[in-house]
């Protein structure tokens, strides 16, 4: 459907597009400037995002765009923000997406680790909204923090889902090993997410966005990047042939189930790698039920580390064999 761009009648509102009443400007992101907007149709808060002419203006990617925003339009997950309409304005492109209040994650994050239960949680669900998005053939192709945000609820939504192809940011992943000695400086927060196959410059599958997971649990367990290095030269280097610390060298409280998935996440091989974010679901869901079952324990025996706990059991338990043998010593008698 085509809109026609119309002037706000409200004090310091920039205008209209057709039954979406722009309030605010929120910012620029790598899709184009973003607006908070009031559906007027369904009563509900979205964000507008104008799409730059760099899309809009070129057929073959205005076509491959639409092709991308349709296949968006038909993905229906809580952990996936919904696309409502890309239309028209005055020979410009929109998107109304989904309006997500909350706390982007690497906010939440701020250099400091998670605790690893609640790491678990949100990669959980990540990796549930990624199984949604691949099983309807879309990669989401730029998973890290900033991409994500934690709602009022608690819960994650991934933004921008399989649009990555017409962002600055997935341009830099795309080009990220070509231009080594020329990145810029500030490409830091996107590169640190960077899969081995992006910074050779093949094409990626969606396994990709699975090492991208392994890089922001990585990051939400010990508050730092795997491949954390000074410099974007040095980043897409490490990548490529670094192995990082597991978690739990960084934080004595990770358990090795978390060491065994951050492993797998960030295999460089991709016969290594898991192979369907269904798989990676399944481990974390695994993980999760290991350090429920830790917090159980500490209910009953208090707030004490898992070792002194266990030696504490045992003692117990041989307490109660010794008084068990000792009564049918007497019965005996």
């Amino acid at each position: 459907m085509t809109y026609v761009l119309e002037p706000s009648s409200g004090s310091g509102l920039p205008h209209s597009v057709g039954p979406y009443q722009l309030l605010e400007r929120v910012g620029c992101g790598g899709l184009g400037e973003c607006y908070r907007a009031r559906d007027t149709v369904h009563g509900r808060t979205v964000v507008i995002k104008r799409i730059p002419a760099t899309v809009v203006g070129n057929a073959a990617r205005s076509s491959a765009f639409v092709q991308a925003t349709s296949r968006l339009a038909a993905v229906s997950h809580p952990g996936v923000a919904a696309l409502y309409e890309c239309g028209l304005s005055d020979g410009g492109m929109f998107l109304a997406l989904e309006f997500v209040q909350g706390q982007r994650l690497d906010e939440m994050i701020g250099g400091r680790p998670l605790h690893p239960r609640r790491a678990v949680e949100i990669a959980l669900e990540l990796a549930d909204a990624l199984t949604a998005l691949h099983d309807a053939g879309i990669a989401h192709g730029d998973v890290r923090p900033a991409n994500v945000i934690i709602n009022a609820k608690g819960h994650a939504k991934l933004l921008d889902s399989g649009l990555a192809a017409f962002t600055d940011a997935g341009a830099l992943r795309s080009s990220a090993g070509a231009r080594l000695g020329g990145l810029p400086p500030d490409s830091l927060a996107i590169l640190g997410y960077l899969s081995p196959e992006e910074a050779l410059g093949e094409k990626p599958d969606t396994r990709a966005d699975l090492f991208s997971l392994g890089c922001v649990l990585y990051e939400m367990l010990t508050g730092k990047l795997p491949f954390d290095r000074p410099t974007p030269d040095a980043t897409v280097l490490a990548v490529l042939r670094s192995q990082p610390p597991s978690p739990s060298s960084s934080l004595a409280t990770i358990p090795a189930e978390l060491d065994l998935i951050a492993t797998r996440a960030l295999a460089k091989s991709l016969e290594r790698r898991y192979p369907t974010a269904t798989a990676l679901a399944e481990d974390l869901r695994v993980a999760k039920s290991v350090l429920d079952a830790d917090v159980a324990e500490r209910s009953v025996f208090g707030d004490e580390p898992a070792a002194p706990r266990s030696r504490r059991l045992a003692l117990v338990i041989g307490v109660l064999l010794a008084v068990a043998a000792i009564a049918w010593w007497f019965l005996g008698r």
